[in-house]
């Protein structure tokens, strides 16, 4: 576990840093759109079946607050539940982090913060195989990103480092990483995210293993009015492990249309939905021990709120 003593004692160096002001990003009909309020809190409710499966995710809250000139605190709260496997969890960030002067490196302004990062994650499981488990992170966080003219502009990339000491229910160890990630406008509504990480692993089953892993969605969306939407989107996400692991590799894909709506009920609140239809999906799993693999279409459902402050 991380030591709250060392974790306090780098609080308060961090506190004698300059800062700059802050402000709330928010991403409407799939399109980011930055507001001068300081405070930004989002709920909804997901469902997705598929292979016969029932997923059911509630964002019981997600945003951003200013807690004073000096720190800005992001969180993240969700209960997720799968009825086909019987099991229910939560899956919690929570992240304190202080901008930095920004620098200027290989002639571009690169943007910093830095801070403290929690990760919750927890699964119990009910029934005959009734299990509980945990991979809970406690890290220190340091960013730095830049923008770009790339294309139509309004793209970024950036490194994001991690310093971590993890609670398991099996090993407790620590973990180290490096990632890139980033965003482009590609234009005519075609956008991509990606992040690609690099991380060191020495907990659980994982001694001292590389993990390589790239997750990336590519998008197109096209307005069909001022409320509502159409885009046709990808989700991918790849685990490959490498050396002292049972794990060997993951593969996700997600593929299909969605309607989204968007509704400003006035300038600081507003209501939204998601809904995706006859989407693929395509999974493989591969360990040391066992190999599996499903495809199926899919539905998904998203709606909730968003209240700027």
């Amino acid at each position: 576990m991380m030591n709250i003593k060392n974790l306090l004692s780098i609080l308060l160096l961090l506190s004698l840093s300059p800062l700059r002001s802050y402000s709330v990003g928010r991403e409407i009909l799939n399109f980011y759109i930055e507001e001068p309020e300081n405070n930004r809190y989002e709920s909804y409710l997901e469902l997705e079946n598929k292979s016969g499966r029932e997923l059911y995710k509630w964002k019981i809250g997600t945003g951003s607050a200013e807690l004073n000139e000096k720190w800005n605190f992001t969180y993240d709260l969700e209960r997720k539940f799968d009825k086909g496997s019987n099991s229910n969890g939560w899956e919690n960030t929570f992240s304190i982090y202080k901008e930095l002067e920004d620098v200027e490196w290989f002639g571009k302004k690169w943007y910093r913060d830095i801070g403290p990062y929690i990760k919750i994650n927890t699964v119990k499981s009910k029934g005959e195989f009734a299990n509980f488990s945990k991979e809970n992170k406690y890290s220190m966080r340091y960013r730095v990103r830049t923008n770009s003219d790339f294309l139509l502009g309004n793209t970024y990339w950036g490194f994001d480092f991690f310093l971590s000491t993890i609670d398991s229910n099996n090993r407790d160890g620590v973990s180290l990483e490096g990632n890139l990630t980033g965003g482009m406008n590609l234009g005519y509504g075609f956008q991509n995210f990606f992040t690609i990480y690099n991380e060191y692993l020495d907990y659980a089953n994982n001694n001292g293993t590389y993990l390589f892993r790239v997750e990336n969605n590519f998008r197109w969306t096209y307005d069909l009015s001022q409320d509502f939407a159409f885009s046709i989107e990808s989700e991918l996400d790849s685990y490959n492990y490498f050396k002292n692991t049972d794990q060997d590799k993951s593969f996700k894909i997600n593929v299909g249309p969605y309607l989204l709506y968007s509704k400003d009920i006035n300038r600081e609140f507003r209501v939204f939905a998601k809904v995706g239809v006859l989407g693929y999906n395509y999974e493989e799993n591969k360990t040391e021990v066992f190999k599996s693999s499903d495809s199926s279409y899919y539905i998904k459902i998203k709606c909730g709120f968003e209240y700027i402050f």
